[in-house]
């Protein structure tokens, strides 16, 4: 598929779940795969957050989009052919100029950020927002796109086959004639969301909130490597001849067979690597250290250095619980964000630095830790609404 054409595609999910409320699961599992990466779901926040539903309307009732879309079908090279079935290309091509910034086309983003400042936003204040699980998704070697729901419990393929039972993939990969497997699968969990993974080779693996790990159906060869982005848990099955290697965009790394947890979010601009377990090698560009159960590798500009820290803190998630260690609110909310997905805004600088130590499970609604946080720390707090997202302000 040409890059214009996924954009199209796009900006049509989008348009669909802001005007309509609801997408099929396979639309659902294909804008997913698309929120993965970090800069698109900035890009998404911007559009669900540009203006009320009936501003969004009045604008595409004001600009000619088919003279529009014919301007972007030449700069595109727009040509027909056989492409996915799950979308109707007449109705992208409709609404392409009202989201058109998604494809690079600055003009109208800003005009949209213009007309945000002369509608006054829908703004609700809420009492607190409940954890809301949303099913990952599978992306298969050969590029199909699988929706896991639980109804969902045995996914064939060309490359074998998956079992999904209970929120856990188990990889059966040369059921299928016996041939060995190739290629790359990718498991998208989105916010709200927890899986696990049990590789071909016996590797267990739990992938967090907002994550995504690429892996092989089957390894083969004198190394076992797989891509993460986020945060995962890894039960390493050991195999002295073949090392296995979690490469992330900040540093790698690599054991025979271990327990440890790595967190490698974007938007944190930190590198952590917990061991519970075992022995591990980190690496950082020109930098490697090796670690001791108990210890943890951190890494934020400053190239890498080892800490004392109990391992349960880190690896809390994986269980369903939020578990945090005289660890600033800052940070604290920028974790939970990812499980009950909101926006985060502090009133006064100062209260990011606040530290707080407990326990929270991840199955109860966000005004149970919050309370505790105002009646701890002397601090206010207030949820809103503003159209599809919400918000926690923090202040004095």
């Amino acid at each position: 598929m040409t890059s214009g054409k996924k954009e199209f595609i796009i900006a049509d999910l989008i348009r669909k779940e802001l005007l309509v409320g609801e997408l099929s699961i396979e639309e659902n599992a294909f804008l997913q795969k698309w929120l993965s990466v970090p800069e698109n779901q900035e890009y998404y926040q911007k559009v669900i957050d540009l203006e009320t539903l009936k501003s969004k309307e009045r604008f595409y009732n004001s600009i000619n989009t088919d003279l529009a879309f014919e301007r972007i079908r030449e700069k595109l090279d727009f040509i027909d052919q056989a492409e996915i079935s799950l979308f109707n290309y007449r109705k992208i091509w409709r609404f392409a100029a009202v989201l058109i910034f998604l494809v690079g086309i600055s003009s109208v983003f800003f005009y949209l950020n213009k007309k945000d400042t002369e509608i006054k936003k829908q703004e609700v204040v809420v009492k607190s927002i409940e954890p809301k699980y949303n099913h990952p998704t599978l992306v298969l070697a050969d590029g199909t796109v699988v929706s896991l729901e639980p109804k969902k419990e045995k996914i064939v393929s060309k490359n074998g086959v998956i079992s999904n039972v209970n929120h856990v993939l188990v990889y059966d990969a040369k059921a299928l004639n016996g041939a060995a497997s190739v290629g790359e699968n990718t498991l998208i969990v989105p916010v709200g969301g927890i899986y696990a993974v049990n590789l071909s080779d016996g590797t267990k693996v739990w992938l967090n909130s907002k994550s995504t790990l690429k892996y092989p159906v089957e390894f083969n060869g004198k190394m076992r490597n797989v891509t993460l982005e986020g945060e995962a848990y890894f039960e390493v099955s050991k195999n002295p001849h073949s090392p296995f290697t979690v490469k992330t965009k900040s540093g790698n790394v690599t054991v025979l067979g271990t327990h440890f947890n790595v967190s490698a979010y974007s938007e944190d601009q930190n590198f952590e690597t917990t061991l519970a377990e075992g022995k591990v090698k980190v690496t950082e560009e020109n930098q490697s250290v090796l670690l001791k159960p108990g210890q943890q590798a951190r890494s934020k500009n400053a190239g890498l250095k080892v800490v004392e820290v109990d391992p349960s803190v880190y690896t809390a998630w994986k269980d369903g619980k939020f578990y945090f260690e005289n660890e600033n609110l800052k940070n604290i909310l920028i974790k939970m964000a990812r499980w009950y997905n909101f926006n985060v805004k502090f009133e006064q600088k100062s209260l990011e630095q606040i530290k707080f130590t407990g326990i929270v499970l991840k199955d109860e609604p966000i005004d149970h830790f919050l309370d505790i946080i105002s009646k701890t720390s002397n601090v206010k707090y207030k949820i809103t609404k503003v159209n599809q997202t919400y918000e926690v302000t923090v202040s004095k």
